[in-house]
């Protein structure tokens, strides 16, 4: 593969580190230059043909980019950019095969833990110096039904590791080529009989939330609302309702409708934890990430012959 080096000018998003041989790799075919895509003046990112990003770039920004011809971006939804922008400027948009699987199930997991074992107040009162006072029971996860909506691979995992707290899954999802089929229900049957309900589902075919007021009335008394998918599945001033009345046990919350999040009502609240979406950021799940944006960056420019 040849690619001209002299015509290819690298725009690294500043929220990707890599590491040195990352870098080196990268730097074989490409000029790089790191940018912070929400602060750089839009007039200096025309020189850039090519950008490798995690965060969003609306059709503000895009319009700048007046030498870029392909943007990757480190993630497996590419919701983070503008599409009709970037088709609009000829720029390809290509995304990486989901990674992290394992790492976002895992933090599924903990939200709930934390959530049912009462961690964050348990904490907060020996913190304070309150030991024991005002503390309710927690909440044991053997014998409870977990419901998952969306059974992709985060889902699958979500499931493995419920099964092995002692809990029963139940599934609500649109797939049919898993070649596990027990489980399945509609989507009102899994919320109204779960005790805890997990969602990996996606909002690409969506125009509002999935988790609307209606279903959320919906839930067992008690239950517990688990996100690490998308923020626009969940109608979160309802589920902010829900558990101020005492209608939840509480809620584990790492993704948002809008992001970044400054300041949450939701994250006040005892009985709610909030993450900030980074149920995917392990060491391991990274370094498979930055491999496959790279690889398939370096693969889009030999294939179009640059």
């Amino acid at each position: 593969m040849i690619i001209n080096m002299n015509k290819l000018l690298c725009a690294i998003d500043s929220i990707i580190e890599l590491q040195p041989s990352e870098r080196e790799w990268l730097e074989q075919y490409f000029r790089m230059e790191t940018v912070d895509f929400q602060r750089t003046p839009g007039a200096l990112l025309e020189k850039y043909e090519l950008a490798l990003v995690h965060s969003k770039l609306p059709a503000a920004t895009i319009s700048y980019m007046k030498a870029c011809r392909y943007i990757g971006v480190r993630a497996h939804n590419t919701d983070y950019v503008d599409q009709a922008a970037a088709q609009q400027q000829g720029i390809v948009v290509q995304g990486i095969e989901q990674q992290g699987a394992q790492a976002v199930a895992e933090h599924t997991i903990s939200l709930l833990l934390a959530i049912a074992k009462q961690l964050l107040p348990y904490h907060t009162n020996v913190a304070s110096g309150r030991w024991r006072d005002g503390l309710r029971p927690s909440y044991e996860l053997q014998g409870k039904t977990l419901g998952i909506i969306g059974y992709g691979k985060i889902g699958e995992r979500v499931a493995t590791l419920g099964r092995a707290l002692g809990m029963t899954i139940l599934i609500a999802s649109g797939r049919t080529e898993s070649a596990e089929q027990a489980g399945r229900f509609t989507l009102e049957e899994v919320l109204s009989q779960s005790d805890i309900v997990s969602l990996h589902a996606s909002t690409r075919t969506l125009t509002g939330s999935l988790l609307t007021k209606s279903r959320i009335d919906l839930l067992k008394p008690q239950a517990i609302v688990i996100n690490t998918a998308r923020g626009g599945l969940i109608d979160y001033d309802a589920l902010e309702d829900a558990i101020r009345q005492g209608k939840l046990y509480g809620a584990g919350l790492d993704v948002f409708p809008e992001e970044p999040v400054m300041e949450s009502r939701l994250s006040q609240l005892p009985n709610v934890i909030c993450t900030p979406h980074l149920a995917y950021y392990t060491d391991e799940t990274i370094r498979l990430m930055n491999h496959h944006l790279i690889q398939r960056a370096i693969h889009f420019f030999g294939q179009t012959g640059s």
